[in-house]
């Protein structure tokens, strides 16, 4: 009987080594776009419904577009463009979604505050206040 235990055991440990083995590791899949929602509402503007500085992901391509129907906006940063490819400034002159990329490497934990930002050629008033602050992924 301990032979028959043993053949048993045997076999159970190679079934069980040949599923282990053939198990593999999936990575993570990557994230999605980091979406910029620019508006404008009589001089006013906001992104992502923030009138101050957004906190954008250095680990997520990004993207500015009109959460509603713009021909055209531009945001133009005071200093350093924030952005990997050095999309800078974001500018579409159609109104259509902008992929600027991911941030730069160097930028993280750095805040990019706009210049000039306008939309359907109308100058925000508050554009001076509003930028993004690079954060670490997670």
């Amino acid at each position: 009987m301990t032979s028959v235990r043993r053949l048993f055991a045997l076999g159970l440990a190679a079934s069980l080594s040949s599923f282990l083995l053939g198990c593999r590791h999936t990575p993570p899949t990557a994230l999605g776009p980091f979406y910029i929602m620019l508006t404008y509402n009589s001089g006013s503007c906001q992104q992502n419904g923030s009138t101050g500085v957004i906190d954008v992901p250095s680990n997520q391509n990004v993207i500015y577009q009109a959460a509603t129907s713009l021909s055209q906006f531009n945001a133009s940063f005071s200093g350093n463009c924030p952005f990997a490819a050095g999309n800078c400034p974001v500018n579409s002159p159609n109104g259509t979604p902008m992929n600027v990329g991911l941030p730069n490497g160097n930028a993280v934990n750095s805040t990019f505050m706009y210049s000039g930002l306008t939309m359907d050629n109308q100058q925000c008033t508050d554009a001076g206040a509003m930028g993004v602050r690079i954060k670490p992924g997670p």
